[in-house]
């Protein structure tokens, strides 16, 4: 009942008859497979980002540190750890990135590669971690397929059915036997994992959320199966310190870190994300059609940013948009101030107003004031000229218009406050 033994052979691909090409060009599956991963990985949280609101094409910049580094050191710490005789023959075996692969390497790779990116670009550390966290186990699915099928993690002798029968183990002869192979089970843990991510993935969570349960729901399992590890073959599985593996000391250094996350975000306040980084309604593009009463529900879902159009106000000055805002046009020469604070009374509470202004003056700045309830409150203006002197007279966010045709956002902050408002950030507060 147990699996059969396999191993395909690299993929001999003919190149073109150039003097400064070789003849051909050779595809291992473990290279094939991994660079696969990297790019599941790079899709799954790149959308992700957006969901979260922060710009892909920042994402995309980080995941050249995070994961080129992650399977890089993985190889190397699986190189220098597990087959320490190998390298001391053959020094180059440290190059040979498609001949094993540590998980923790990786972890570790992954981590300095990221903790590079930062330090370069001074960005928060919790949303890209929680990103490339959220991608973990669609990207290490093929990456550990690729160590399944070349077979680079034997395991114990063993009747277990999901083992691998004849298992051919480098440096030994036959007759074969049957062994645990450690890459496959890893395997399924990705496969288990995927569907309870996009479960989870269905609700907003904390920043941090998956950067904490990825090391407490990998580590307890990569504990166990070292246990597993073979340890009568040639440069077999070293048992460090009380019989345990440095994937063992790994695993509970890597538990204890996970444990400190979730410590950290439960009782760290949720903040805002740099304007340079942010996925904004602006990025969505066509605005959404439906109404802001429609998208309320949709607060505290995941969901990205959502582009919305601008009420319209015919007659009145004021107008109330569907989910609770008040519009107040305020513009011309010689606003109807009276005029509108009836309106606004006659309109009653509001979520937020939204003060379209053209210059300042003392008299509306005494009805901003009597009718400001809430911090949400914005004013607009279509002069850039105008914006710090409406800014200082209403002590309000101003931002300004395009082509008198503003474009509105409906989303949730960062702190978790609800705002309606203008996209992008104010000109002037």
């Amino acid at each position: 009942m147990q699996i059969p033994w396999f191993k395909p052979e690299p993929l001999a691909i003919p190149l073109p008859d150039v003097s400064v090409l070789p003849d051909r060009i050779t595809l291992h599956p473990f290279g094939a497979l991994v660079a696969a991963g990297v790019l599941l990985g790079v899709s799954v949280a790149s959308r992700r980002a957006r969901i979260e609101g922060i710009h892909p094409r920042v994402l995309g910049e980080m995941a050249a540190y995070v994961l080129v580094g992650g399977f890089v050191l993985g190889h190397v710490l699986d190189a220098v750890f597990y087959h320490w005789e190998v390298v001391r023959e053959n020094p180059a075996f440290v190059l040979q990135l498609w001949n094993g692969l540590s998980s923790f390497g990786g972890f570790a790779g992954a981590i300095i590669g990221g903790l590079v990116w930062l330090a370069r670009r001074r960005y928060p550390l919790l949303p890209f971690a929680d990103l490339t966290s959220y991608a973990f186990p669609f990207a290490w699915l093929l990456g550990r397929l690729g160590c399944f099928v070349t077979h680079d993690h034997p395991g114990r002798v063993t009747d277990f059915p999901l083992a691998v029968a004849d298992y051919q183990v480098s440096g030994m002869s036959p007759p074969w036997q049957t062994r645990h192979d450690l890459g496959l089970y890893e395997v399924f843990w990705c496969a288990a994992m995927i569907p309870v991510f996009l479960w989870l993935g269905r609700t907003k969570r904390p920043r941090g959320f998956y950067a904490a349960i990825v090391p407490m729901l990998y580590a307890p399992v990569r504990f166990a199966l070292d246990f597993l590890r073979a340890t009568d073959i040639p440069n077999g599985d070293p048992r460090v310190l009380f019989g345990l593996t440095p994937g063992h000391y790994g695993a509970i250094l890597l538990f204890l870190v996970g444990l400190a996350v979730w410590l950290h975000i439960r009782r760290a306040p949720r903040y805002a994300l740099p304007r340079d980084i942010r996925w904004t309604a602006e990025d969505e593009g066509t605005p959404d059609p439906r109404t802001v009463e429609e998208l309320l529900p949709l607060v505290g879902a995941v969901r990205g940013p959502v582009r919305i159009e601008v009420p319209e106000i015919a007659a009145a000055h004021v107008a109330r948009w569907p989910g609770g805002a008040l519009v107040i046009d305020a513009r011309g020469d010689a606003p109807p101030l009276e005029a509108i604070a009836e309106e606004i009374a006659a309109l009653g509470p509001a979520r937020l107003h939204v003060w379209r202004v053209s210059h300042p003056s003392e008299a509306l700045a005494a009805l901003v004031a009597a009718n400001s309830g809430t911090e949400r409150d914005v004013a607009v203006s279509r002069d850039a000229d105008a914006v710090d002197a409406i800014a200082e007279a209403l002590r309000l966010p101003v931002y300004v218009e395009a082509n008198d045709a503003p474009a509105w956002a409906a989303v949730e902050r960062d702190d978790g406050g609800l705002v309606f408002g203008m996209l992008g950030e104010p000109a002037a507060r």
